[in-house]
């Protein structure tokens, strides 16, 4: 079953993909009173794959022109996403009722472009969520700021980290947590982008995600590492009387179907199976995906931090993203494991938000009555 989604499921999303294209074109010939079938297919095809071409071939390149044209390339997809819905929501109401063509025309590119313009300017900003956790065998009330899902570099620069890292430290934390994905491209790997995590006040720990593996993990873990954040790579450690079990960007087990797989041979079922922790100390558990929880449950571990899903990022893939990710955003339950899913304090693909927020999650981890 798995390698029949891994294969089945990209033929599907491309098969839509491509359907989409024309029927964009057909709409836009008949509510425009347009001439000429085919050369309306062939631009709507060239600039919509020309987006997607600029979203996601860029992550080994660091130059400005390129991190303008992904940003951009973002843009447009997104703008042609919203415009698609416009489209079949009219479709949809035309059927029952008669609404003059060009003005129903208009309606939609304006609505698609005011919902892009809406969503990029929410993208642009980032909030501080609260949440309260309670973890058995904890001696102290300790505060925890995760930082996940940055996506440092065409997007976002050292500017962002900037105010990421003064946020935290004005909300004065025991101990950071930063669960992957910090960077999205080689450009955030170029010198200072990441000097602002240096002047993190609190200790500070970092796992991978799949985004430092899609561009260069190794140089991503060292320049993290210099800069004073200590880079776990399956292993615990022990901090303000808690155990911190650090895991590497893996599958969940060797049978569940991943999205986005790890061609990491280990998993979290046998990583786990072989760390050797002390049932007397509170364990806290981080991993970029929040994959996996049944097996951290099973290992006793009181608590697991995530992000890696964005809760879907733009609606309505926000709507479905908990089909995919039954822990999507916030704090869930696993036995007696709390999963702790962050939304992010990035975007990947358009710099877009809408339906969720860029978040920066301070955790207030208090003993258990």
């Amino acid at each position: 079953m798995k390698t029949v989604l891994s294969v089945a499921l990209p033929l599907v999303v491309l098969a839509l993909f491509l359907a989409s294209m024309g029927y964009v074109a057909y709409r836009l010939r008949v509510l425009f009173g347009l001439e000429g079938r085919w050369p309306l297919r062939i631009g709507v095809a060239v600039v919509v794959i020309g987006a997607a071409i600029g979203m996601l071939a860029t992550a080994k390149l660091s130059s400005p022109l390129v991190g303008a044209l992904n940003v951009l390339g973002g843009y447009v997809f997104i703008f042609y996403f919203f415009l698609l819905l416009a489209l079949l929501g009219l479709h949809a109401v035309q059927l029952k009722w008669s609404l003059p063509l060009m003005g129903s025309g208009v309606a939609c590119v304006v609505v698609a472009l005011a919902v892009t313009v809406s969503g990029a300017l929410w993208a642009d900003s980032f909030t501080v969520t609260e949440t309260e956790i309670r973890l058995r065998g904890l001696e102290r009330e300790l505060t925890v700021m995760q930082i996940s899902d940055v996506h440092l570099g065409h997007h976002r620069g050292r500017g962002y980290l900037e105010r990421i890292v003064e946020e935290t430290n004005r909300r004065k934390p025991d101990l950071v947590l930063i669960t992957g994905d910090l960077i999205d491209s080689k450009a955030a790997l170029e010198p200072g982008v990441l000097e602002p995590l240096s002047r993190l006040v609190a200790p500070a720990f970092f796992v991978g995600g799949n985004h430092e593996k899609y561009v260069d993990p190794q140089r991503a873990f060292e320049l993290i590492a210099a800069h004073g954040v200590r880079v776990l790579h399956n292993e615990v450690a022990l901090i303000h009387g808690l155990q911190l079990v650090g895991l590497d960007y893996m599958n969940a087990d060797e049978d569940t179907f991943d999205m986005h797989p790890s061609d990491d041979k280990r998993t979290i079922k046998s990583v786990l199976a072989s760390l050797a922790l002390k049932s007397d100390v509170p364990s806290v558990l981080i991993h970029h995906s929040p994959v996996g929880a049944r097996y951290v449950a099973a290992k006793g571990i009181g608590l697991m931090v995530s992000g890696h899903t964005h809760a879907g990022q733009v609606f309505p893939i926000t709507l479905f993203a908990g089909w995919v990710f039954p822990f999507n955003r916030g704090l869930h339950q696993e036995g007696a494991t709390a999963v702790f899913v962050s939304q992010g304090a990035g975007t990947f693909m358009p710099r877009v938000r809408l339906g969720s927020s860029n978040e920066l999650s301070l955790l207030h981890l208090k003993p258990a009555r």
